[in-house]
């Protein structure tokens, strides 16, 4: 896959319906579609993670990158899903006004936000989900794998920046309750066969939840989410660049 022979990269802000401003980075190529990402938790758009993705989608489509609330440049506090797919949702709305076709592609905590967007909002016109949770706070495991040992070296020296939390007065909704929401849209679960934070019976149990049209992709060795993309990205990009080239 190239990167476009020109693109200009921009700085976005949008604010939700409870006055808070998002900043988003945009990266235009003159597409007629978008894919809109968002970041999992603690994660923000000028990660290293998160700038090889944007430039790597860039190929195919233009991208806008979200700081969630609480997170990188974005105001608000995160409210551990319970908001934040109310806000990815209205951004996709916003650019849906520019664009023909809008996807949305979420890692982890973000899989969660573009799920519920998708299934409740029907905000997109393709949707992948990297390594997102049937349940964000479901311990259905043990930790200490080898998936974990592989990556801890990326964890700590990922740039980080302060994440502001709300305390979680209530519980966010399962995924799992409402994926089959998202058909007729194309599904996209991908996830990694070694990540130790959210294992694959995780996108197994979405995957049999889920209407069609759907796919599934376990990433051989992947690890969790984003680790993916500074680890072993091909088999990821693939994946992603067949989905929204032949569903977007």
């Amino acid at each position: 896959m190239t990167e476009p022979a020109a693109a200009d990269e921009r700085l976005e802000s949008f604010t939700t319906a409870d006055g808070v401003t998002l900043r988003a980075t945009r990266i235009a190529t003159g597409s007629r579609r978008v894919v809109l990402v968002s970041p999992g938790i603690f994660l923000h758009r000028d990660s290293v993670e998160h700038r090889a993705v944007a430039r790597r989608l860039a190929a195919y489509a233009d991208v806008v990158t979200l700081d969630i609330r609480g997170h990188g440049d974005s105001g608000g506090a995160f409210t551990w899903g319970v908001r934040e797919p109310e806000d990815v949702a209205a951004v996709a709305a916003t650019l849906r006004r520019t664009y023909e076709r809008v996807g949305g592609l979420g890692f982890s905590f973000g899989g969660h936000h573009v799920g519920m967007a998708a299934a409740r909002h029907k905000a997109f016109d393709a949707v992948a989900l990297v390594a997102a949770p049937r349940n964000l706070f479901l311990l259905d495991h043990n930790f200490m794998t080898a998936g974990l040992m592989r990556s801890a070296p990326l964890i700590l020296r990922r740039r980080r920046r302060r994440t502001r939390l709300a305390l979680p007065l209530r519980p966010p909704p399962s995924l799992a309750r409402v994926v089959d929401r998202i058909a007729p849209t194309p599904l996209l679960i991908a996830h990694g066969s070694a990540d130790w934070l959210i294992p694959p019976a995780h996108a197994r149990a979405l995957f049999a939840r889920a209407g069609e049209p759907k796919s599934l992709v376990m990433i051989d060795r992947g690890l969790h989410a984003e680790n993916i993309l500074v680890d072993e990205p091909e088999p990821l990009y693939a994946a992603l660049q067949e989905f929204f080239e032949a569903r977007l």
